[in-house]
């Protein structure tokens, strides 16, 4: 009974656990005393970011590098890959706890201050180009990587038992869009459904503005929302300060869970997703210096939420500390940062729905023995603009814009030889994440370059 009591409830049965727990608070003290030295955020993110993989390598060291199979039987291990979660998840929950609030909240006091700001129809048309144009070069550098290296052509007969997802149509996307009950779409993280309801409410408010008799209430709920919009966001920025510390159990959690095997057994893939992850960083860069802005600058500032969208897999997630560095750090205007951060969780993913689901469709082309010409080429890069509408930015996304890929090429039947990537995915999510988020500042900067509503001095401090 006192065995199972320390084992299967607290998880703190074997000597080993309490040595790593000992070790990962060690390091929690070390990050503190870097706060309390004000050391640059990123630089204790950086800290972070390596304490974990640091922690992960050697703790598999330890364990012998087991496979799936006997990792399950080493019960230090399992313990202490739990605890690294709970931290991790409680740190997740955190985050994801403000992103219905701070979403709605934000889209509905920027259309109160409209007339402060810009059109919206203009802000609609620059962001949307933005954020598609960088999803369809994701997809066509996901292609060229592809090819050069013959993605898939030594892949034969994979089994597996993992079935393709519905894929809906274009139609059905569109009116997934429209929340028939903001609710259950809150609950969903369907933060599109979300914007379209907040314009629904702020536009209405704006309405009673104009009716006399009712001023006096339009004024109330103005007060409202700066308030409710200010209590938020000093929330939010109270809980990016624990950041650094569960990035360290972040990545220890993710190579403690996958171990080295799964790594190594689709080597080439992931290796391919990374170029692809720092060859968009270096197609974001190039797309801020085209708006005469320093990208040193740029990379500085977003370093911090690069770090945090790579460990969190989730754009959703990320989504309160993105429109925090938009507006603070960067100089953006609040109804740009709000609004393009936030339909860049759901539209125009350039790693989940960009070059992910182009190197999908090569490697399953080259896998079954399918010619690529100039023709294939095209529907693939039109596949991933097209398939990147009503993508949820949250883990495993990625697996709904690979269905929707094959199903659109005619590879559907296909989806089955995509298990040696999906037994990896959550290594690949990192990158695609990171790639996702990126896209969506860059997107945000350039808009607001475009709309001449760019704070230039707060963007160069």
């Amino acid at each position: 009974m006192q065995s199972n009591f320390f084992q299967n409830f607290l998880m703190l049965s074997e000597y080993q656990t309490y040595g790593v727990l000992f070790c990962l608070f060690a390091f929690f003290y070390l990050l503190k005393k870097m706060q309390n030295r004000q050391i640059d955020f990123s630089i204790r993110m950086l800290t972070g970011l390596f304490g974990g993989i640091l922690f992960g390598l050697i703790l598999q060291f330890f364990a012998g590098y087991p496979n799936g199979e006997a990792s399950s039987q080493i019960v230090w291990l399992i313990e202490v890959r739990n605890w690294f979660g709970f931290f991790a998840d409680a740190f997740i929950a955190c985050i994801k706890m403000l992103v219905i609030p701070i979403v709605g909240v934000s889209i509905i006091k920027v259309l109160l201050e409209l007339d402060k700001d810009v059109k919206i129809a203009e802000l609609f048309g620059r962001s949307l180009f933005w954020i598609l144009f960088s999803t369809g070069i994701a997809a066509i550098i996901g292609v060229g990587l592809a090819l050069v290296f013959d993605l898939g052509a030594q892949i034969q007969n994979i089994d597996s038992q993992r079935e393709i997802r519905e894929v809906k149509n274009i139609m059905q996307i569109l009116l997934g869009l429209i929340p028939s009950n903001i609710i259950d779409s809150m609950s969903k993280n369907n933060v599109i459904a979300l914007v379209f309801f907040c314009f629904v409410i702020g536009f209405g408010a704006r309405a009673i503005a104009k009716e006399e008799q009712a001023k006096d209430f339009y004024q109330v709920f103005e007060k409202f929302i700066l308030a409710l919009h200010q209590i938020i966001m000093n929330v939010t920025l109270f809980i990016i300060r624990f950041m650094p510390y569960a990035i360290v159990c972040m990545m220890a959690e993710v190579l403690l869970t996958n171990g080295m095997d799964a790594i190594k057994s689709a080597i080439s893939f992931v290796v391919l997703i990374y170029i692809a992850m720092f060859a968009m960083f270096i197609v974001h860069i190039l797309m801020i210096a085209s708006q005469g802005l320093n990208p040193l600058i740029f990379i500085k500032k977003a370093l911090p939420v690069w770090i945090f969208a790579f460990s969190s897999r989730s754009s959703v997630g990320t989504l309160p500390l993105t429109i925090s560095t938009l507006q603070q750090k960067m100089g953006v205007s609040g109804g740009v940062a709000n609004f393009v951060a936030s339909i860049g969780t759901t539209i125009g993913l350039n790693g989940c729905a960009g070059y992910f689901p182009a190197m999908v469709a090569i490697f399953i082309a080259f896998s079954v023995g399918v010619p690529i010409d100039f023709s294939f080429i095209v529907m693939v890069v039109l596949m991933a603009i097209l398939g990147s509408l009503g993508i949820a930015g949250i883990p495993g996304s990625a697996t709904m814009a690979a269905s929707i890929m094959l199903t659109g090429i005619g590879f559907g039947e296909y989806f089955m030889l995509l298990s040696i990537i999906l037994a990896i995915d959550p290594i690949i999510d990192m990158a695609r994440t990171a790639s996702n988020v990126s896209g969506a500042m860059t997107a945000a900067v350039c808009t607001d370059k475009g709309l001449k509503t760019l704070n230039l001095k707060v963007f160069n401090a």
